[in-house]
Parts: structure tokens; C-alpha cells; sequence
């Protein structure tokens, strides 16, 4: 009872995550609208769109960690070994937070490309490896949008959530 009226008034984890999902998945669905007129050759350029992106916003820190390890390569050093180390983790890390920082903004767009990319295949079926895949959606609930991807690989589904 206690916990009841704790969740009354503070609520609970999980409604304060979906609460802060919420406006990513409203931008997941924004985007995904934008991918309708695509061609499926467009929507696959996207992945390499993202990868240029990426690259390109990192290129200068890795450049830099590539010349302190070049410069850990030679005999001569000007520098103290330590210091070039120091240098380098600290190269490391900015890159790490460079790339979650990125991936936090590509994040809507890359899932919207996924979305768009299971509404062309539902239905569609293939063989791989002598293995028959279908590509098919199930509704949550009856009369209502469908709600979970299923793959079925020889004798296993799969499911994963659709937003």
C-alpha cells in the first residue's frame, strides 16, 4: 500500500524513462516520415551518409592520435614517453565522447532509416545459406497498427519492438 501511494506521487522508473523517450521517438518518427520518397538505392546511401559524417567529424582527433603513435614508433624522442601517453588517452577519450555525441544525433535519424527499412521488406521473403527468411508484422492488438517485426529464420522467430 505504501508503494502504491509512493508511485502515486513520485512515479515510477519506468514512466520517467518513457517519459524522456517520448521526444526521441516523436524526432524518430519525424525523420521517418522524410524517408517515404526515397528509393531503396537512396535509403541505403544513408549508411554511408552516416559513416561520412562521422569520419568526417572525427578526422581531426584522429589524425592526432595517429601522429602520437607514430611519434611512439620512432627511436628519438624530443618528448617525454609519459607525457606523449598522457597526451594520447587524453586524445582517446575526447574521440569516445566525440563519437557518443555524434551517435546521440544521429541517433533519430538512423532508427528512422531502420523503421522505413522493415516497412519495405515486410512480406518479402528470401533464402540465405539453403534457409528460408520471412519478413512479416504482427499486430499488437487486434484492428490496431503492428507493433512487433518478426523474422523467421528456418524453425525461429524473432521479434523485436516496431515504434
Amino acid at each position: 500500500m505504501i508503494n502504491t501511494l509512493i508511485k502515486k506521487i513520485f512515479g515510477d522508473k519506468n514512466t520517467k524513462a518513457m517519459k524522456d523517450l517520448w521526444p526521441i521517438v516523436d524526432q524518430i518518427n519525424a525523420e521517418y516520415e522524410k524517408l517515404a520518397d526515397l528509393t531503396d538505392e537512396e535509403l541505403k546511401a544513408k549508411t554511408f551518409d552516416f559513416k561520412e559524417r562521422i569520419a568526417e567529424r572525427t578526422k581531426e582527433l584522429r589524425e592526432n592520435i595517429d601522429s602520437l603513435k607514430h611519434q611512439l614508433t620512432l627511436d628519438e624522442f624530443d618528448e617525454d614517453k609519459h607525457k606523449i601517453y598522457d597526451d594520447l588517452d587524453k586524445l582517446n577519450d575526447d574521440l569516445n565522447d566525440s563519437y557518443e555525441n555524434i551517435l546521440d544525433e544521429l541517433l533519430p535519424e538512423a532508427f528512422a532509416v531502420v523503421k522505413d527499412t522493415c516497412r519495405r521488406l515486410v512480406g518479402k521473403t528470401w533464402d540465405a545459406s539453403g534457409n528460408k527468411i520471412t519478413w512479416d508484422m504482427i499486430p499488437y492488438e487486434e484492428g490496431k497498427s503492428p507493433k512487433w517485426l518478426l523474422v523467421k529464420v528456418k524453425h525461429l522467430w524473432l521479434r523485436c519492438p516496431y515504434i
